[in-house]
């Protein structure tokens, strides 16, 4: 055949191709994202190696990849097609008497290479990352077993003990001046401290070495009966073992060699596995079997689809198709998850409940192939008709109204107007296409475990409603930058720019509009960061808990609280109680180099009769010297030099629960503890900086669309989707080296900020203004 003939096909294909590997590459870059936001909490505070940390970027991508091979592909290929609709193309080729099959090959060419790879993705790739995202969440524990202690950071995860040091290198696993509070079956406590410590682990057991040991064993609480018996020990060594659950971890690894578990299993395995079982595990790995077969063919299915639907757009252009590929994608994972919850309950056999999307889907692409009316897309079309009409042409119409002298005085103009319609319309389509599907695959991801423990829809309802601030925060940035390049690429590319140049208009105040619209959009992130968002965080945090199946973790004021005091040396317990007293106080003090006990008071209370003054009602002096313990029985026992009361009320210990002022209250109080706080001065100096990240994308954005986009939208499209990259890129690393203290946390939350409006200010510079 001619190559003169394939020129229907290869335009078709180069009409689509752009879009696809744009959709795919956003779709990818937000879903991984939000991956690996979720295991970063799993990294943080272990030693594990970067290579660890590579392995699970990869062991991520696959699940990702699986859910946006045929979305990406949908996508392009209705933006494609609608884009062609829009512009008439579509009728010129009917008019040239090209067919629909002629039309739709290169469509479902591009479906069948993907179903290709989706199907190694899904048979092959997918149950292997399974495995070893579990063989690194085991690893990952190991490695924080080996050194389970934060210099200046109480641990308590070890079962009836608490462990604090005041020094140490956590790479190297040494500390210095050990402290040890440990509860005996008998009620008794045990305190020990150390000048040094170690964790020595070996086989299935972890012992804490501590060097020139002191330890003290307390009976219960104060006795008012007969003379309780205190016992002081001087070791040169104290060897110490600790429930770490290194046991059941090497049990656990051992296991891991051998057991495979459903989702890890390859097709043959699986099929062999589903043969051997009965009733609900029979079920369970059938359906996973027909599931991964199922979700291997959507990309075809999708191609099919998407290149009928494309077909019958005539107006809308690429809203049009993005708006129909997030319907279509939305009714086929809900179909899916449908059928899986049906298949699992035994209403449906698992091959029906498997491939009840892909039947929908393909049965819903035939009709709209054999139907004669558009129906219901017609009515969907005539929403969007009026959008038809171009801006030029309205220009046009309005020139005589516009002249010259439009200038800054008389914002907002018509031109202005028209420019913040488009973008306001085009952030809103993108917003809503990038929640709706953060939301559905964060559903997709928990769905197994919602059918397994049985939550309700409210439940996951619930969940998913709180969950919308944190996506809104994560994915506005984004939003903002496909809407002002898409906006000014566009109008670059119909030779609007030039009709604003013509009235007399620089390019800097044809940036005016989408400057304004990206900093209102700024003030709306930082509302929602401050006023809505930390208690949702909360709430979602708490139901995702419940979802999984895991054990909640939470500051009450009931529970017993533990403090260390950077200025004197002091290590204090205690049940807090409104308003400001002390539950069950003890105050441990230690001697001049802050390594062994000299005084402990405890009592039943305690309360601030002025600032700095401590008073421990009912209390109990015990002094530990050379000639043994001294004790003595106080009504009333006066501590000096205390830290203020708003140090010792228990507090929030994730940033993204607390507002910007009490984050910085809370970095305050951690300071006079003595803890970490570059993690957290990182966080506050990231909340005030977020905001502005909307306005220095559109400042970076606004010159790239209107210098590269007369050349190609699609360009200016492609430059959006690196530069949002690049940020999201910049952002984290130099988050991560104020983390890590190798920058100041000022200099890591703002330095993205000022690097892209430095680009933009260049950018800028360089445009012909």
């Amino acid at each position: 055949m001619p190559s003169g003939t394939k020129l229907i096909e290869r335009y078709i294909l180069r009409a689509v191709t752009p879009y696809l590997l744009l959709s795919l590459v956003l779709l990818t870059a937000i879903l991984f994202a939000q991956q690996a936001s979720r295991f970063a909490e799993i990294l943080m505070g272990t030693r594990v190696p970067l290579r660890t940390v590579g392995e699970l970027a990869v062991s991520v991508l696959p699940n990702v990849l699986s859910f946006t091979l045929p979305m990406a592909l949908i996508s392009g290929i209705l933006i494609g097609f609608s884009r062609m609709g829009s512009d008439s193309e579509l009728t010129a080729m009917r008019a040239a008497g090209v067919g629909t099959w002629r039309m739709l090959w290169p469509a479902l060419l591009i479906g069948l290479l993907l179903a290709m790879a989706s199907l190694y993705v899904n048979l092959k790739m997918a149950p292997e990352s399974a495995r070893l995202l579990r063989r690194i969440g085991e690893r990952t524990i190991f490695y924080k077993l080996d050194s389970p202690v934060e210099p200046r950071a109480f641990n308590t995860d070890i079962p009836h003990k608490v462990i604090y040091v005041r020094d140490g290198d956590k790479t190297e696993g040494k500390w210095g001046r050990v402290f040890l509070y440990a509860e005996q079956n008998d009620g008794s406590t045990s305190i020990v401290t150390a000048r040094s410590g170690r964790i020595d682990a070996a086989g299935d057991q972890s012992e804490l070495v501590m060097s020139d040991a002191v330890k003290i064993t307390l009976p219960g609480r104060p006795s008012t009966e007969g003379q309780p018996s205190y016992v002081t020990e001087r070791l040169d060594q104290l060897r110490v073992a600790l429930d770490t659950g290194r046991k059941s971890i090497m049990e656990s690894l051992h296991r891991s060699e051998t057991e495979t578990k459903p989702n890890e299993m390859e097709w043959g395995e699986l099929s062999a596995y589903a043969d051997t079982k009965s009733g609900v595990e029979r079920r369970e790995a059938l359906t996973l079997l027909y599931k991964r077969l199922a979700m291997s063919f959507a990309p075809l299915l999708f191609a099919f689809v998407g290149a009928t639907l494309g077909l019958r757009v005539r107006k809308g252009g690429r809203a049009i198709g993005v708006l129909l590929s997030v319907l279509v994608i939305l009714a086929y994972y809900l179909i899916t998850l449908a059928g899986e919850q049906m298949a699992r309950a035994g209403t449906i056999a698992p091959f029906v409940g498997a491939w009840l999307a892909s039947a929908a889907t393909l049965g819903y692409g035939v009709v709209l192939l054999l139907r004669d009316r558009v129906g219901l897309l017609g009515r969907i079309r005539s929403v969007w008709e009026g959008s038809g009409e171009t801006a030029v042409t309205r220009t046009g119409r309005k020139s005589s109204i516009q002249s010259a002298k439009t200038r800054l005085s008389n914002f907002p103009s018509l031109l202005d107007l028209d420019i913040l319609r488009s973008t306001a319309s085009t952030f809103a389509l993108a917003f809503a296409f990038l929640v709706a599907i953060f939301l559905l695959f964060t559903v997709f991801e928990l769905w197994r475990l919602i059918v397994a423990k049985g939550i309700g829809f409210w439940t996951v309802g619930e969940y998913l409603l709180f969950l919308l601030p944190l996506a809104t925060v994560q994915l506005l940035p984004a939003s903002v930058l496909i809407a002002v390049l898409a906006a000014y690429a566009l109008k670059s590319r119909r030779s609007e720019a030039i009709a604003w140049w013509a009235s007399g208009q620089s390019i800097y105040r044809l940036m005016l509009p989408g400057l304004i619209f990206a900093a209102i959009l700024g003030g709306f992130l930082w509302i929602i960061q401050e006023q809505i968002m930390p208690q949702a965080n909360i709430r979602q945090d708490t139901l995702r808990t419940q979802i999984r199946g895991e054990v909640a973790r939470a500051t009450a004021s009931f529970d017993k609280q533990w403090l260390a005091s950077a200025e004197s040396g002091r290590i204090y317990s205690y049940e807090y109680e409104q308003p400001g007293r002390l539950k069950n106080p003890v105050v441990y003090e230690f001697d001049g180099e802050g390594i062994h006990l000299q005084r402990i008071i405890r009592g039943q209370e305690a309360d601030w009769p002025s600032p700095g003054r401590l008073i421990v009602h009912q209390a109990e002096s015990l002094g530990f010297g050379a000639s043994g313990v001294q004790r003595e029985k106080l009504e009333l026992a006066e501590v000096d030099r205390v830290e203020p009361l708003e140090v010792f009320k228990p507090v929030a210990d994730k940033p993204s629960h607390l507002t910007a002022a009490a984050l910085r209250d809370y970095i305050t109080t951690i300071g006079k503890q003595g803890g970490d706080v570059a993690p957290l001065s990182v966080a506050l100096q990231k909340k005030y900086a977020d905001p502005f990240s909307p306005l220095v994308i559109a400042m970076t954005g606004i010159p790239l669309a209107l210098a590269f986009g007369r050349k190609s939208a699609i360009l200016a499209l492609c430059l959006a989707i690196g530069l949002g990259l690049l940020f999201w890129a910049a952002s984290g690393g130099f988050r991560q080296m104020g983390e890590y203290g190798l920058l100041p946390p000022i200099v890591a939350a703002w330095s993205p900020i000022v690097i892209f409006a430095a680009i933009g200010v260049f950018l800028l510079a360089r445009s012909n203004t």
